[in-house]
C-alpha cells in the first residue's frame, strides 16, 4: 500500500505531515510520488486564498478517483474543525465533506491517532499489518515523526493559538494554545541529534508564547521554568551542542511575547542562528488595531532594536498583509515607509483575502479594490527586492557556512546561518553536510559562491 502527503502552509504543517507519515507507515503504507492508495492534503487556512487553493483541486481529485476508485483522500490541518468521514450522515461531520464530495476523510491533526479507524470506516476491507492502539498515540506530540530530512528537523513545542488576530481562523481550527511537556521536547531533540541532526527548528503558531497560555498557567506545569519558559527551553536544547547540534532556529514568534529575557538568552547561546522571522503584518497602528495584533509600532521597533543590539548583524524577516479591511492610502504609505526604515532582510507579503468564519470576514468590510491591492503589493514587493539585494550584496567576498539541503549533479543549494539561500558547485556529495563557501555573486534572494 502506498501513500502521498501534499503539504500546504508553514513549518508547523510540515512537522504535522511527518507525524501523519509516521502513523501511515506503522500501518504498512509506503511513501510514493506516483499512484497512491491514500492521499493526504495537509492544509493551511490563515487566509481564504490558501483555502481556495485546496478547493481548486476538486477536478484533479475527481480525476484521481475516477482513475483509481480505491484511492482514499483525507484532508487535515487548519481547514478542519470536526474529525469525520463521508460515512457520517449526522451533524457530527466537517462542512468540507459536504463541499468536497471527493474527500473521504477529514481529521483534526491532533486526532491523527484515529486515522486507522477512519480509513477502515470508509474501506472495511483494509487489513493493516500493525494494529495501533489508539491510546498509544492519543497524545499527538508522542508520535515519533517520519523525518523528511535527518540533518534538519522540525520539532513542535505547542499547538493552537490564543492571539485571535481578526483575519485568522487558526484559534478556531487548532484550538487554544497548549504547550508540550518540556522534558519531552528536549528528549525528542536529543534523539534527533543522536541520529545526525545538525539543525533543529522549534515550531508553534506563536512559538515564544510557550508555557504562557491560560491553559499552561492553569496546569502549573511550567512554573519551574521562570517568567519565560521558551528561553529556558532554548537554553536546554542549546546544551545538545556537545552531542553535535550546530544550529537552533524557531518559528514563528509573536512580538507581544518577545521579552528582554528572551533577547538576552538568544545572544548567549552557542547554537542559535542569527535569523528571526518576526511577523508585523502592517506598519500602521490603526491597521494593527483592526487586526487585533495587540502591539503598536513603537513596541515593535523597540524589540527590533534590542535584538540588533544583542545580536549584531542578526537577519530579520517579516510578514505583511497588503490591502487589509479599511486600509487607506496613508496607512499603506506608513507600512511602506516603515519597511524603508526597518530594512527587513526579507518579507512574505500577501494581499488580504477574507477568511470565512473570522472576525474580519464577519464584521469588517473588504473595501480595498483588487486592483489597488495589486498595485500596493507590487510596489511593496519591488522595495522588498531592492533591500534584499542590498543585504545580499554585503556578503560578496565573505566566507559563510552553508548547510546543504539539495544537490543536483554538482550544483549544491543550502542555507547560511542567517537563512540566506546559497548555491555553489561541488564534485563530491554534500547533502546534509556543512560547507564553507565564499560568496562571489548575488541575486535578489539568492547568493552564489564557490567552495572555500
Amino acid at each position: 500500500m502506498k501513500y502521498t502527503i501534499q503539504t500546504f502552509g508553514c513549518a508547523m504543517n510540515l512537522s504535522d505531515s511527518e507525524r501523519v507519515a509516521s502513523v501511515l507507515e506503522r500501518l504498512g503504507y509506503e511513501a510514493t510520488t506516483e499512484k497512491a492508495d491514500v492521499l493526504v492534503l495537509n492544509t493551511c487556512s490563515v487566509k481564504q486564498k490558501a483555502e481556495d487553493r485546496v478547493f481548486g483541486l476538486r477536478k484533479i481529485l475527481k480525476r484521481l478517483h475516477d482513475e483509481n476508485p480505491a484511492l482514499r483522500i483525507a484532508v487535515t490541518g487548519c481547514m478542519i474543525r470536526q474529525t469525520s468521514t463521508q460515512k457520517n450522515l449526522d451533524e457530527a461531520r466537517d462542512p468540507l465533506l459536504d463541499t468536497m464530495a471527493e474527500v473521504d476523510i477529514a481529521f483534526r491533526i491532533e486526532d491523527v491517532a484515529q486515522l486507522p479507524d477512519l480509513l477502515k470506516t470508509v474501506d472495511p476491507s483494509l487489513d493493516f499489518k500493525d494494529q495501533i492502539d489508539e491510546g498509544e498515540l492519543e497524545n499527538y506530540f508522542k508520535i515519533i515523526p517520519t523525518k523528511s530530512s535527518s540533518h534538519s528537523v522540525f520539532v513542535p513545542i505547542m499547538t493552537g493559538c490564543d492571539k485571535f488576530c481578526t483575519y485568522c481562523i487558526v484559534p478556531f481550527t487548532r484550538g487554544r494554545e497548549k504547550s508540550r511537556d518540556f522534558k519531552d521536547i528536549v528528549a525528542e531533540c536529543e534523539k534527533h541529534v543522536r541520529e545526525g541532526a545538525l539543525e533543529i527548528t522549534l515550531v508553534g503558531q506563536t512559538v515564544n508564547s510557550y508555557g504562557l497560555s491560560f491553559n499552561d498557567k492553569k496546569s502549573g506545569d511550567f512554573e519551574a521554568y521562570g517568567k519565560t519558559p521558551f528561553a529556558a527551553l532554548l537554553c536546554e536544547v542549546d546544551k545538545l551542542y556537545e552531542l553535535g547540534l550546530r544550529r537552533l532556529r524557531f518559528t514563528s514568534p509573536h512580538p507581544r511575547d518577545f521579552s528582554d529575557e528572551l533577547v538576552q538568552t538568544l545572544a548567549a547561546l552557542k547554537t542559535i542562528c542569527p535569523y528571526i522571522h518576526m511577523p508585523i503584518q502592517s506598519g500602521d497602528d490603526r491597521t494593527l488595531r483592526r487586526m487585533n495584533r495587540n502591539y503598536r509600532m513603537p513596541e515593535y521597533k523597540e524589540i527590533m532594536q534590542k535584538i540588533q543590539k544583542a545580536i549584531p548583524g542578526c537577519a530579520i524577516s517579516t510578514d505583511i498583509i497588503v490591502g487589509f479591511s479599511g486600509e487607506t492610502e496613508e496607512e499603506f504609505e506608513n507600512t511602506y515607509r516603515m519597511y524603508e526604515t526597518m530594512e527587513w532582510d526579507n518579507c512574505f507579503s500577501s494581499r488580504y483575502s477574507p477568511r470565512k468564519g473570522t472576525y474580519s470576514e464577519r464584521t469588517l468590510k473588504d473595501d480595498v479594490p483588487d486592483d489597488v491591492k495589486a498595485e500596493r503589493w507590487h510596489r511593496l514587493n519591488a522595495l522588498v527586492k531592492k533591500i534584499s539585494h542590498k543585504k545580499h550584496a554585503a556578503f560578496v567576498g565573505k566566507t559563510v557556512e552553508a548547510l546543504v539541503t539539495q544537490q543536483i549533479g554538482q550544483t549544491c543549494t543550502g542555507r547560511t546561518r542567517d537563512f540566506k539561500e546559497i548555491q555553489f558547485r561541488s564534485g563530491r556529495p554534500l547533502i546534509g553536510k556543512l560547507a564553507e563557501v565564499k560568496v562571489t555573486d548575488v541575486h535578489d534572494f539568492l547568493l552564489k559562491g564557490e567552495l572555500a
